[in-house]
């Protein structure tokens, strides 16, 4: 059951994580695939989350305990890391910020 429990802290912090990305996405006018390279056997070396958009690329490793630590709210240094990567990207692109 704890093995359960903690799978699901992983899968939901990774969904999480990829949510806020489509959004930041979504903030710079850009629209991109998200990608994740994670084992669902072996959850125990986090996983690679990338975003392609107009034909750039950025990705990031997190480890376990990071994707974990965001099932609820992402912050910190993952919030900071997918900010840094929207914002290589958007500059990669052109991209501008699209007022609300």
């Amino acid at each position: 059951m704890e093995g359960e429990q903690l799978h699901e802290q992983f899968d939901t912090g990774l969904k999480k994580i990829k949510h806020e990305i489509k959004n930041r996405l979504v903030l710079q006018g850009l629209f991109g695939t998200i990608t994740s390279d994670d084992d669902p056997q072996d959850i125990s070396r986090g996983a690679r989350v990338e975003i392609h958009a107009k034909g750039k690329a950025v990705g990031i490793s997190f480890d376990r305990k990071q994707i974990e630590g965001c099932c609820l709210r992402v912050a910190g240094a993952v919030l900071s890391n997918i900010i840094t990567m929207v914002e290589e990207l958007s500059a990669a692109t052109g991209s501008h910020t699209v007022d609300p």
